[in-house]
């Protein structure tokens, strides 16, 4: 009776070990077009499902969408972690004679994380949770103190507002800070503002498998039914890391196989 109690506490632990954890051998991106194109060094692939326009494999990145004002963050699977509402740049001048200047669009990348720095124009303005970008000049997604002539910035979120930077929540700030981390040291991580989306698109359909389990897999070079990795012991079977991927292309009701990578 106790054998028998310890085994059902083992299996129990073991299934919800795999409930929490997953299984998952790879993970399956819809993409826009089979070639990456190349910015910042990064090879960044143009994707074509839910609102994501971009995916940087295995690595974090964000998109500002100017149209309706919208940060969405991005983790190294492409799964969205959140969406918040900002400001970005409103050309012209402010009521005491600074210039402001529309926030740049394209490909930036993140180059330092403050946690406040003084306003250039202004030092007794603070921008919290300060994450620098690049290129331009002094600008970056950042929250303002709760006094002062920016007190209530928050209610023009959604709107272009800002000198020139993009502005969040005081309560989205923090949280986008704090999950950026020191990932940005480790890679080129990516900040993709746009207003008007790709039209670079292939005809038919392409798709990336990026490996999420190290282990020996085996994989369609042709295949009608949409392609997935297998694990396999066999012979003829490849190993695969963390990061590696595959690309296929649907050509006249096949899927095909184009090219093996590894981020």
């Amino acid at each position: 009776m106790i054998l028998r109690s310890w085994f059902l506490s083992c299996l129990f632990i073991i299934c919800l070990s795999q409930s929490v954890f997953g299984s998952e051998d790879a993970v399956t991106v819809r993409l826009s077009r089979t070639e990456p194109i190349k910015r910042l060094g990064v090879n960044i692939y143009l994707v074509t499902e839910g609102k994501a326009m971009i995916f940087t494999p295995e690595k974090k990145h964000i998109e500002i969408d100017k149209s309706t004002q919208t940060l969405r963050a991005y983790d190294e699977r492409g799964r969205m972690f959140m969406e918040s509402l900002v400001s970005t740049g409103e050309p012209g001048i402010d009521e005491e004679g600074w210039e402001k200047t529309e926030t740049l669009p394209g490909f930036h990348k993140i180059v330092e994380l403050m946690p406040f720095r003084k306003w250039s124009k202004d030092e007794n303005v603070k921008m919290l949770n300060w994450i620098g970008i690049e290129p331009g000049l002094e600008k970056g997604i950042h929250s303002l103190e709760a006094t002062g002539k920016f007190a209530g910035y928050e209610k023009f979120l959604g709107q272009k507002k800002s000198h020139g930077c993009i502005r969040l929540s005081r309560k989205d700030s923090k949280t986008l800070y704090e999950w950026i981390g020191d990932d940005w040291k480790s890679y080129t991580f990516i900040v993709n503002i746009y207003e008007k989306t790709f039209s670079w698109k292939e005809k038919g359909q392409s798709l990336m498998l990026l490996v999420q389990e190290l282990g020996l897999y085996s994989y369609p070079l042709e295949s009608q039914d949409e392609p997935a990795l297998a694990r396999s012991s066999k012979s003829s079977s490849s190993w695969f890391s963390l990061g590696d991927f595959l690309i296929y292309k649907k050509v006249d009701g096949m899927w095909r196989f184009v090219k093996r990578g590894s981020s």
